[in-house]
């Protein structure tokens, strides 16, 4: 009997979201130090020298809605974000259809997160920023992408579980044997 996704297809998709989850951990780390030491030049500038820079807010956003986004999809991928306990940790099988129920619930919410979140990015093409004139769409397009980069991590971890469902029956199977 043959498992429903060959290990090749799942390994690509294991190692493109390996890079990506990477590549988002650097920039989320970069963004969230930037948005630290942003906020930091804030708070002495105004303190102690009695100067306030404007575009210390707008960096400091920019910085912290990019970053929580961002680590809100590499969060989703390690199963950080909601976990709820009905099932005792004994019962495996079960503890897996309800984590792939969880998936198939959760996606459309992905979905809705990822469509929405470009509708709203479009519209910052019409909105600048006040001091830096920037689009507010290069704020704000991080929804969309971290929904896109969510949908893949889901695609991902579906086929893991079905897999690992799969491979449970098979090894009933010929345990009843």
């Amino acid at each position: 009997m043959q498992q429903p996704l060959q290990s090749r297809e799942v390994d690509m998709l294991r190692k493109l979201n390996d890079l990506i989850e990477a590549a988002l951990r650097i920039t989320g780390g970069i963004l969230f130090t930037a948005f630290v030491i942003t906020v930091l030049f804030q708070v002495i500038s105004r303190n102690f020298i009695s100067m306030s820079f404007v575009w210390t807010d707008e960096i400091a956003m920019f910085c912290f809605i990019w970053s929580v986004f961002i680590g809100a999809a590499t969060g989703y991928r390690k199963g950080l974000h909601y976990v709820v306990e009905i099932i005792p940790e004994q019962y495996v099988r079960a503890n897996k259809l309800l984590k792939l129920l969880a998936l198939l619930l959760g996606f459309p919410l992905i979905w809705v997160l990822t469509t929405s979140g470009w509708d709203y990015a479009q519209l910052g093409w019409r909105r600048y920023s006040f001091s830096l004139g920037y689009p507010l769409f290069y704020q704000n397009v991080v929804v969309p992408i971290s929904g896109l980069v969510m949908i893949l991590f889901t695609i991902e971890i579906a086929i893991c579980s079905i897999r690992e469902l799969w491979a449970d029956t098979l090894v009933r199977k010929k345990a009843s044997k």
